[in-house]
This record gives structure tokens, sequence and C-alpha cells, in this order.
């Protein structure tokens, strides 16, 4: 049997790419270890700040499937999400490298009924941020400034550190609170990029992000900050950031290759494959029909047509693991 060869993976990158490509796709129809939360706010009204380390040249844009209902949840396990995002495996970044994607290929329906068709998505990263309000106190501007914005400051996450074996130490570290940004072009980055035309920058300064409206029907007002000017690419307190994205092995192109990754597919959506302890992808061979919601007729039942199995193989997976780390700047 011939092993795979590694594709080259050239994610689309860019704001004003990312922009016309979703447009057309709508005409047309030892580690410090804590992965990174994904942006979201829940409810109407919500809202948050976020300092974008990703800027406009640098977003990175694919074909992806949007509320796609999982398969059943594996023997004992609780906790299971009804529905998932996924990077379509036909998206030209794989460079025809899958042989497949079970979702285009079997026409799945999302969580509204309709088909489940890739559309345009965003992807970057940013570090939550707060306001600070003065609380009468000399320490925070004194009388004048109680209740008044001072400043903002990051958010913190605290993170297991890990030695070399990838054990606990028993040590806790401090970062800056990292968020992947997955949102479509439309309602989100589409802001963004109108302020990246008036500053030529998105990382110069932090935004407030508020989000308006619920379910299909919501957008984010963004709302630029005055600028900090000593916190910037190119200072010395972005190396804080800079840092971080490095230490924890927070590689945005392997977070975005991950959700097209046959142990994905495998998890979350394609009842003929099943992931075991090791994280191996096997078949799962008739339970497939059952699990697919086939039809029984006569006595046989209707099946959909077998697709190929082309899978990721050791050296593409080594190349997203060891994929450089981005840099500030």
């Amino acid at each position: 049997m011939t092993a795979n060869t590694s594709p080259v993976m050239t994610f689309r990158k860019g704001g004003s790419a990312a922009q016309e490509a979703e447009k057309e796709s709508n005409a047309s129809g030892g580690r410090r270890d804590k992965s990174p939360d994904y942006f979201s706010l829940k409810e109407d009204q919500a809202s948050t700040v976020i300092r974008l380390l990703t800027d406009h040249d640098d977003w990175i844009y694919v074909e992806q499937h949007s509320f796609v209902p999982t398969k059943a949840a594996p023997k004992g396990v609780e906790k299971w999400p009804k529905a998932m995002t996924s990077v379509c495996r036909k998206d030209p970044a794989f460079d025809g490298h899958y042989g497949d994607c079970y979702i285009c290929d079997s026409k799945a329906k999302n969580s509204f009924g309709k088909v489940a068709s890739s559309r345009i998505r965003v992807w970057a990263l940013a570090v939550e941020r707060e306001l600070v309000r003065g609380d009468g106190s000399d320490a925070l501007g004194g009388p004048s400034k109680n209740g008044v914005v001072i400043g903002v400051r990051d958010k913190i996450d605290e993170v297991d550190e890990l030695n070399a074996e990838g054990k606990p130490t028993g040590n806790k570290v401090n970062y800056p609170r990292l968020l992947v940004i997955n949102q479509p072009m439309k309602g989100f980055f589409a802001n963004l990029k109108a302020l990246h035309g008036l500053y030529g920058t998105v990382s110069d300064r932090d935004f407030a992000v508020t989000r308006d409206g619920t379910g299909t029907d919501t957008n984010y007002k963004i709302v630029p900050i005055d600028p900090i000017p000593d916190l910037k690419p190119g200072t010395p307190a972005w190396e804080l950031y800079t840092r971080t994205v490095s230490e924890r092995q927070v590689v945005l192109e392997a977070i975005v290759a991950e959700k097209a990754s046959d142990e994905y597919y495998a998890r979350f959506f394609d009842p003929s494959k099943e992931v075991d302890k090791d994280g191996n992808v096997t078949d799962t061979g008739a339970a497939a029909a059952t699990a697919t919601g086939a039809v029984a007729v006569g006595g046989m039942m209707n099946l959909q047509s077998p697709v190929s199995d082309a899978g990721l193989s050791p050296d593409m997976r080594d190349k997203i693991r060891n994929l450089g780390a981005p840099t500030g700047g």
C-alpha cells in the first residue's frame, strides 16, 4: 500500500480576499497546556473587549460547514455536542489531498433542516481584555475617576505547567487569555475590515464587541477604543503576547486544519468511521447502516454510496503538529 504524501497547505489569507470569497460563495449557493477558548457571546447585548493578534492581511479564510448535527455520542460519554462546525475537506488549502468530504458527499442537513453547504468563514487569534474603571482610590485615578473607564487590561488564564514529558509540574502559569475567533465576514469581520481601512491595522488598539441579535439574525457592533501607544506590534509590551502564543504552542493554521482531519470527521460526523482510544480512525462496517438513518425497503436497506477513504498520512499529521508558531510584529 502506497503511503499518502503530505500536501503543501496554503491557507488563503487576507480580509479583502475573504470578503470577495464570501460574496462569491453566497452567490453560488513541554508545553503549558490549556487550549484557547473560542470567541463566543451567547446572549443578545453581551459584550467583551478584544485585542486582535492576527492582523487583516493574515486572517485565514476557508470553506466551512456550520451547525451540522453530530452522530450519536460514544458509549459512556454524557456531554456531547448536538451540532458542530467543520472545515470542508474540499477547501483549496488541502489541494485535493482528501478524496472526500462526508458532509458534502452525503448532502447532510444542518440544524435548520437545510443542506449544510459550505460558506466562507474567517479565523483569527485575539486576546480577551476588560475595561478598568476607577474605584475612587489613588491607585485608580482618585475620587474624580470613580466609575470612569481609566484603562484596559488583559483577562488572565491560569494553566498547568507541564514538563518535557508532558506531565504537570505542580506549578501554575498565568497567561493573557487567548481567543480563537471564527466568524463570517458579514456581520463581524467586515466591520473590522472597514476599521482597517481607516487605521491601516486592526492590531494597534482594542475593540469593544457587542452581540446584537439572536440565532442566525446576529450581528456584532465593534467599537474602537483609543489606542495605547506602547501596546502594539513591535513594542516590548507586545512581546508578552508573542511569547504566550509560542509557549502555549497555539498555531492558528493547525487549529483550522484539525477541523478537517480524519479524526475530527470520524468522531463527530461520519457514521462509517470511529475513533479508538488511541486516536486511530477505523471503519465501523455494517454498523454504519443504521447510524445513517438508512431506510429498509423489502428487507434490504437503501444506503449512501461509499466514499473514498483518503485519510491524513502520518507525515501530514506531523506537518500540522510542527507548524511554526506565528510571531508578533
